[in-house]
C-alpha cells in the first residue's frame, strides 16, 4: 500500500473515533433511561435520602440537593454527582449505593461528558 494511502486510511479512521466519542450526549435520550432505571430508586423527589438530590427531571436534576457544586456546567471532573459514581468518592459510598453492580464506565463518561458539554436539556 502506498505510504500517502495509508496515512489517509490512518487520519480517517481516527478522526471518525473521535468524532464519535465527542458526539453530542442527550439528556433525554443518554441520560434519562440511566437515571431511570439505575438511580431514581432513591432519588426521587418524594423520597428521603440524605442529600435531597432528586433526579425525576432535568429541573430537579439541576437545583435539587446539598452539594452546591453537584453539577458544574462545563466541568465533569469536578461535578460532584461523577465523583459520586467513581468508585472511593471523598465523602460516602459509590453510587449507587444499593447495587450489586455499579455504572460501568462508559455510562458513567456518559454523565462526564454531558456535563462537560454544558449540562444540557436536550
Amino acid at each position: 500500500m502506498k505510504p500517502l494511502l495509508l496515512c489517509a486510511l490512518l487520519i480517517s479512521l481516527f478522526a471518525n473515533t473521535f468524532a464519535q466519542n465527542k458526539s453530542e450526549v442527550s439528556y433525554s435520550k443518554d441520560l434519562y433511561p440511566i437515571i431511570k432505571s439505575k438511580c431514581m430508586k432513591c432519588h426521587e423527589k418524594d423520597d428521603e435520602n440524605p442529600n435531597s438530590f432528586a433526579m425525576d427531571n432535568y429541573a430537579f436534576l439541576r437545583s435539587s440537593g446539598k452539594t452546591k457544586d453537584m453539577i458544574i456546567p462545563g466541568d465533569g471532573a469536578n461535578s460532584y454527582l461523577v465523583i459520586k459514581l467513581l468508585p472511593k468518592p471523598p465523602k460516602g459510598a459509590q453510587m449507587p449505593i444499593f447495587a450489586k453492580k455499579k455504572l460501568p464506565d462508559d455510562e458513567v463518561d456518559l454523565f462526564k461528558r454531558w456535563i462537560d458539554q454544558g449540562a444540557k436539556e436536550n
